[in-house]
């Protein structure tokens, strides 16, 4: 069991403006999977599950993801807003309500909490659970001190201000495996000793912004430009916190304008905050399929924002897709 500094202590927020979906490409675009009974596909940057507030979500797209069925795809899992990668759609509602029950399984082996009678204070997972497996990928603001590799086992408790770690009634057990895929080189770290490493995280349960609250609170390694949970590039003072955050605000801009000649961003529509994005991306999902039993493994690429940092800063991918 990994034990943070101040694993139990509130997260501190900082509000700034989230980034809107503008117009996206064509949904047909993201399939990375299809078959008669599955879609995955490679959800974009800023596009919630639902529409709102005028903001298109991924129920917006879903008719458009019919093909050859009279009906759309439906959800059986959820990404956050602002996280890229791979989600998984079910096309016929056999198909859905086994994929939903591989998530629904999980919930309830996580509510069960931990077997006091095992040594380890750690149970085995029923097979059922084996069904689906999960690998994000994450861009951190590390301690030149974080482990190569670990569990963080931290309960979460959702208040009105986000999801914070905190132990006792009300919390709600999390787990989450993680290993360091790539760490820059200590020449860039800050003065503070903050490096960037690029991280594999592979949930054991699924809470709301369960990794996101774990990177921040239990590894104290913010998830970068997640402003919400703890990542900082500008000081008290105004400036640019050090080179390499000010090297990501540049790698920002190129992004930028990249999307902009490729025609998928819409300024007339398109607000975005002041910082960085959010550098999330679920590289990998795993499955039985819900028909033949067979596994299904599919991987996402990267997406410019995070490849493009990657590059700059050093961090060696070696084409690997990860895994916790």
């Amino acid at each position: 069991m990994l034990v943070a500094r101040r694993w139990w202590s509130r997260i501190d927020v900082c509000a700034h403006a989230p980034r809107a979906a503008s117009s996206v490409p064509s949904a047909v675009s993201w399939v990375l999977h299809r078959d008669s009974d599955v879609l995955v596909v490679d959800k974009p940057a800023g596009l919630p599950m639902r529409s709102v507030n005028g903001v298109k979500g991924v129920d917006a797209f879903l008719a458009d993801l019919r093909f050859d069925l009279a009906h759309p795809p439906m959800t059986v899992h959820r990404l956050d807003r602002d996280t890229t990668g791979c989600l998984i759609l079910a096309r016929t509602r056999e198909a859905q309500r086994t994929l939903a029950g591989y998530f629904q399984d999980r919930a309830r082996f996580a509510r069960g909490g931990s077997d006091p009678s095992n040594p380890t204070n750690a149970r085995e997972e029923p097979e059922s659970l084996g069904a689906v497996r999960r690998v994000y990928w994450a861009l951190v603001s590390a301690t030149s001190t974080l482990a190569s590799r670990g569990t963080i086992d931290a309960p979460l408790v959702t208040t009105h201000a986000g999801v914070t770690l905190k132990p006792g009634a009300g919390a709600k057990p999390a787990a989450t495996d993680y290993e360091v895929i790539s760490r820059a080189s200590p020449e860039i770290s800050t003065a503070a000793g903050r490096v960037p490493a690029l991280l594999a995280l592979e949930p054991r349960t699924g809470r709301k912004h369960q990794l996101r609250v774990h990177c921040a609170g239990a590894l104290d390694a913010a998830i970068v430009g997640d402003y919400k949970y703890g990542y900082r590039d500008v000081s008290r003072t105004g400036g640019i916190a050090d080179d390499w955050r000010r090297l990501l605000r540049d790698v920002d801009e190129r992004t930028r304008r990249l999307e902009g000649r490729a025609g998928s961003s819409d300024s007339a529509s398109e607000v975005r905050g002041p910082g960085v994005p959010l550098h999330l991306h679920a590289r990998r999902v795993e499955f039985a399929h819900p028909s033949s039993g067979g596994r299904v493994r599919v991987v996402a690429p990267l997406p410019s924002h995070m490849s493009l940092a990657c590059e700059a800063l050093g961090l060696a991918l070696d084409g690997d897709d990860g895994g916790a």
